[in-house]
């Protein structure tokens, strides 16, 4: 695969074009939309342009869909430590479920969060654990701790609208992210491919629930704020 130069810049670059374009979606749309159909809108845009239509656009067809194919298996024996690293995000998710009030989650919330979930998710491990080792496949500093500054710094744009609920805020939470970031990274960049860390991303989603986008769907569907 041939990378230009022009493609490389391009790719330092992105974390800020994209920290801006969505942050200003964030922003603006809801003195227009409100804050549900606004939330719903920049992750569309987030999602369809940044994450699916970008990577396809530089990698073309055929290298766009290799990002799931693993150079390296993952379940190797030397590879315990990267599972184990794996398996330790999804450990961390069950505290978020947990921490929902099960018992009085709608049904219908539940299911619109799986779908949301691993749309979201998978879209998100392409741009930043596929794309970013797949140009960078031999740079540990640009194929994976930039794209988890990127990954992290993404993360202040929805907040805009819905800010964390945890002790220091959209920051710490930003935070939270660039350590999750480096843990995809790591697996991504061992294996050469994003297919395991969008597996866990998805499943993580679902275990939150969504985060607050499948309430926001949920809201604009049945008129009612969770």
């Amino acid at each position: 695969m041939k990378i230009t130069a022009s493609t490389k810049y391009f790719l330092f670059s992105l974390p800020i074009l994209l920290l801006l374009s969505t942050a200003f979606v964030f922003a603006l749309l809801p003195q227009w939309l409100g804050k549900e159909l606004s939330y719903v809108v920049g992750f569309i845009f987030y999602d369809g342009f940044w994450c699916l239509f970008v990577p396809y656009i530089i990698l073309g067809k055929d290298n766009f869909l290799s990002m799931f194919k693993e150079d390296t298996s993952l379940f190797r024996k030397e590879n315990w430590w990267l599972v184990l690293l794996l398996f330790s995000t999804t450990a961390g998710a069950l505290g978020m479920f947990f921490s929902h009030d099960i018992a009085n989650t709608p049904l219908m919330l539940i299911a619109i969060s799986i779908p949301v979930a691993i749309i979201t998710g998978t879209c998100e491990e392409i741009l930043w654990r596929g794309l970013y080792t797949k140009v960078f496949s031999k740079n540990v500093v640009s194929g994976l701790i930039y794209p988890a500054i990127g990954f992290a710094v993404w993360h202040l744009s929805p907040q805009l609208i819905y800010p964390a609920k945890m002790p220091g805020g959209m920051f710490a939470f930003a935070g939270l992210t660039f350590f999750l970031g480096l843990c995809y990274g790591l697996i991504a960049y061992k294996t050469g491919s994003c297919k395991w860390t969008a597996i866990s991303h998805s499943l993580n989603g679902v275990l939150d629930f969504g985060g607050a986008l499948a309430p926001a769907i949920f809201a604009l569907i049945f008129s009612r704020a969770l």
